[in-house]
């Protein structure tokens, strides 16, 4: 009687959905078990399937320490983990953003950026403009879905003296480069005569994440969006409750990406303070999505971490995650060396790779 034959043969299609939804720590020892692993593993398909799976995951923490000692750390609700980042600059993080699991690192200067996966331990630095006068500088790096290009956005705010007779004035005058990492190239790029210089004067030291292909810069009067796919600044967005005095609310959010939607967490300043999170809709107007709970202790809500769960700070308590439907908190545990955060970014893991990186020591 002829033996039946066992097929325990798996399709090579199999292969890849099987292991687009294991983390990048897996994959990279996945890519020695046989070279069609390999041919999978580094083919831009597989990378694209495997970030999509991630992004459906909760995003982790990635936090920079201004303790040159231990630099940066990613953290879920369950796990944290340290990381080393590139060693040119250890030390000198001043400005943190994440995108498609590459983060953009720069010093506070901005003369040293560099573009990073932590999974991969992959790294890219970026030949930088000069700006001997540059005194204020805003980041923003996000992806555009359209060229397929990661662009870094760039403020430079000069100090220019102008001596007329025997008085010495000073102005603002802000210029502003655009990074693409697929030419490797800076351009600059027009900044619209209609936004006055007092919201380059008030400008915050970063934009904020890149919310489906846009970028915000919080300035005097609103938002400033660029957008990635054109390489142009857009108009105005007035933020909700502009003037606090009268409308009795209190800003308690960064710009937040709430399930791809522009987002911001406010406090009513009456007697039964509530934090409420608006979200921008399509037609440009501030809706009230939900209240968060009344006796929610956090002063400042920087990240939506996505499935229901944002990263907070309470000044006294320290930083916590917060889960907005099942109403539950939990501290985040800082090892007693990295209790003092310089900048906080959203990461999702992926196998996403630039040409030029290289590999960390």
């Amino acid at each position: 009687m002829a033996s039946k034959r066992c097929n325990n043969y798996l399709s090579e299609e199999m292969v890849f959905l099987i292991l687009s939804y294991l983390p990048v720590i897996l994959l990279l020892r996945c890519k020695s078990v046989c070279k069609t692993w390999l041919s999978i593993i580094n083919s831009p398909q597989f990378v694209e399937a495997h970030l999509s799976n991630s992004k459906k995951k909760q995003a982790s923490v990635l936090k920079a320490s201004y303790d040159w000692r231990v630099l940066s750390s990613m953290d879920t609700v369950e796990d944290s983990v340290e990381l080393k980042l590139p060693s040119c600059l250890e030390g000198k993080v001043g400005y943190m953003r994440s995108c498609n699991g590459l983060v953009c690192l720069s010093n506070e200067g901005c003369d040293s950026i560099c573009i990073w996966n932590p999974c991969t331990r992959q790294y890219k630095m970026l030949f930088v403009p000069n700006y001997a006068f540059g005194v204020w500088h805003c980041l923003g790096f996000g992806f555009d879905s359209i060229g397929n290009d990661y662009k870094i956005l760039w403020i430079v705010t000069k100090v220019v003296r102008e001596l007329r007779g025997f008085i010495v004035s000073m102005n603002l005058k802000p210029e502003a480069q655009l990074y693409s990492a697929k030419v490797d190239t800076w351009k600059k790029i027009c900044i619209p005569d209609t936004i006055r210089i007092s919201f380059w004067n008030r400008l915050k030291r970063s934009c904020g994440p890149d919310i489906s292909g846009k970028l915000y810069l919080e300035g005097e009067g609103g938002l400033l969006p660029f957008d990635l796919r054109n390489d142009v600044f857009g108009e105005l967005v007035v933020l909700p409750f502009l003037d606090y005095v009268e409308q009795k609310r209190i800003k308690k959010s960064k710009i937040l990406d709430f399930e791809g939607s522009l987002a911001m967490v406010y406090e009513s300043a009456g007697n039964e303070s509530v934090l409420s999170l608006w979200m921008l809709d399509d037609a440009g107007l501030w809706i009230k999505k939900f209240n968060l709970e009344m006796d929610l202790e956090l002063d400042r809500m920087y990240l939506y971490l996505g499935p229901q769960h944002f990263f907070g700070l309470n000044f006294i308590f320290g930083y916590k995650f917060y889960n907005y439907k099942k109403k539950t908190i939990k501290k985040l545990s800082f090892p007693a060396h990295l209790t003092d955060v310089k900048s906080v970014a959203k990461f999702t893991e992926s196998l996403v790779s630039l040409e030029g990186f290289e590999s960390q020591a």
